[in-house]
């Protein structure tokens, strides 16, 4: 038996098997392992002396063909879809490639823009945490998670702490994705980077210019060596009617009969091999898409879309259900809030209460000290009447008696005069007294008749505690609204990058995607502007390099 040991992205495998094993049934014996029946878009392979990659060809070998340094192979992507969205059927499909094209995204085997790796981080938070909750995902949670490539972090002033929030203030955006849509979009968003499922090959023309080969799903695409952003010459797989190599010199027939071969060479007869692998399997695949899906495919696209249902169906249940159960907090809190508000209304009225009894007894206490003043004035009257009388009858009196009682009467008519005085004082004191104890009775009927008001409120807010209001919204924003608000934050980012870029951190990559975006290019359009004109020119120019 012989042992080998398979990487994946996510995962070891071993395996013991026969020599013999043909390498096409050790392919599918680990694409069954993995779950996965796209199997159209992967293959083994494994690193040369150089670190080179090698595919190793499961048609043709088999296991004892595999040589013992090679035997760690690597379950990978080989060939890529031309639309993400369209081709990638099912869930575990869609994962593998996002984990695939995310690890050679923030490795920078791939170039991405700052502003773009922020937008792909806040998908992948997405994919790993689900809707963001700022009572779980609290500051720091992508502290131990590796966040954007490593050259962004470098080419600008910002903290990473910025960084964070800038993706995080994204992520909020997604709340309602599926995981697997989070992928998708991913997906999506890195199909548009001009490295996408490129394989790049040095080579030369009969000039001897050095140059790259890019071989993709949309066809083979001649580089600048310093340039791997924008292809200069491109031959579409359309037309390309048969590849070969010989050596170092890699021909290609054109499907024009009026073109020459298209021919350039490699550095090694190993690379040519290589290109012829994986050209062979690219304009395969081209083929495959522009027929009609076998029966297989067809039923594994229904059950994808039944699957997808169901799902949506089911965090469509699950977000009612949240939002239910947050509607209900949030109205629980709400009243909680109400019932404080009322308790310190209640203790404020409480107080005016005591304030306004404090006062109704002030009165009454001086009510009772008019009461007794009005008493000591009438006592004092009388004695004044009863010594008036007896001066009246006391006309006979000597002289010095009478001077003695009329002093006497002056004193007391004083003293009468002043609690007199006193009393109207009172009177008034006593009237002013009467008007706060009126306004008082007024604000005690008052907040006696608020009180009954808010414990009657009280009770109907206990009451409403216990249910939901039906009829409840839970309708999500719709994809379209959610890439506009995300096309405000980003172009945010882009003004915030400017202002902290590090020219001299910039590379060759930076400055020619800056020059991409100054002049309105972009993958696509690139693409289209050098496949016009026919074959015989582009080879032409190809070989006068």
């Amino acid at each position: 038996m012989t042992e080998i040991k398979i990487t994946t992205m996510d995962t070891e495998l071993e395996f013991a098997v026969p020599p013999k094993t043909k390498g096409r049934d050790l392919f599918m014996q680990i694409s069954r392992n993995l779950g996965l029946r796209e199997t159209w878009f992967f293959g083994l392979m494994y690193r040369g002396p150089n670190n080179e990659q090698i595919w190793f060809d499961s048609s043709k070998k088999s296991v004892a063909d595999i040589k013992f340094s090679a035997r760690n192979l690597k379950y990978r992507v080989k060939y890529y879809p031309e639309d993400i969205g369209l081709e990638l059927i099912e869930d575990t499909t869609i994962r593998y490639f996002y984990l695939q094209v995310r690890s050679t995204i923030l490795s920078d085997e791939i170039y991405c823009p700052p502003e773009t790796s922020v937008l792909l981080a806040s998908y992948a938070a997405q994919e790993r945490h689900g809707d963001y909750n700022p009572k779980v995902h609290q500051n720091g949670i992508f502290k131990k998670e590796k966040l954007l490539p490593e050259r962004v972090f470098q080419q600008h002033t910002m903290s990473r702490e910025l960084w964070e929030e800038s993706v995080l203030k994204m992520w909020q955006k997604h709340t309602g994705m599926l995981t697997e849509d989070a992928m998708t979009e991913y997906l999506k968003l890195a199909q548009n980077l001009e490295m996408f499922g490129v394989s790049y090959f040095e080579i030369f023309n009969k000039k001897g210019t050095q140059l790259l080969l890019g071989v993709s799903a949309l066809g083979l695409n001649i580089y600048k060596v310093e340039d791997r952003l924008n292809p200069i010459i491109a031959f579409p797989w359309s037309e390309i009617s048969n590849i070969n190599f010989k050596g170092i010199k890699f021909t290609i027939r054109p499907t024009d009969r009026e073109s020459k071969m298209f021919v350039f060479f490699a550095n090694d007869a190993f690379v040519n091999k290589h290109i012829l692998n994986l050209s062979i399997g690219n304009h395969s695949m081209y083929v495959r898409r522009r027929k009609k899906d076998s029966l297989e495919v067809q039923q594994m696209k229904a059950k994808a879309t039944e699957q997808r249902k169901f799902k949506l169906e089911q965090r469509s249940k699950l977000l009612h259900e949240m939002l239910a159960r947050e509607q209900a907090e949030k109205r629980e809190n709400d009243y909680q809030k109400q019932i404080q508000v009322l308790k310190e209304e209640i203790e404020r009225r409480d107080a005016s209460l005591m304030e306004a009894q404090r006062t109704i007894q002030q009165l009454q206490d001086q009510l009772r000290e008019l009461q007794i003043a009005k008493e000591k004035l009438e006592l004092q009257q009388n004695e004044l009447r009863d010594m008036m009388e007896r001066l009246t009858h006391s006309r006979n009196l000597e002289e010095e008696e009478r001077r003695k009682l009329e002093e006497e009467i002056k004193l007391k008519q004083a003293q009468v005069q002043k609690i007199q005085d006193e009393v109207e004082a009172r009177n008034a004191e006593t009237r002013l007294l009467q008007q706060k104890i009126e306004e008082a009775n007024r604000r005690e009927e008052q907040m006696r008749a608020e009180q009954e008001a808010l414990n009657l409120q009280n009770e109907r807010n206990k009451e409403e505690l216990e249910t939901v209001p039906d009829g409840t919204n839970v309708e999500l924003p719709s994809l379209v609204e959610i890439n506009e608000q995300l096309k405000d934050d980003l172009m945010l980012l882009q003004q915030q990058l400017e202002q902290t870029r590090l020219e001299s951190k910039q590379t060759e990559l930076d400055k020619i995607h800056r020059e991409n975006v100054a002049s309105g290019r972009d993958k696509y359009k690139t693409l289209n502007a050098i496949r016009k004109g026919n074959t015989v020119r582009r080879v032409d120019m190809f070989e006068n390099m």
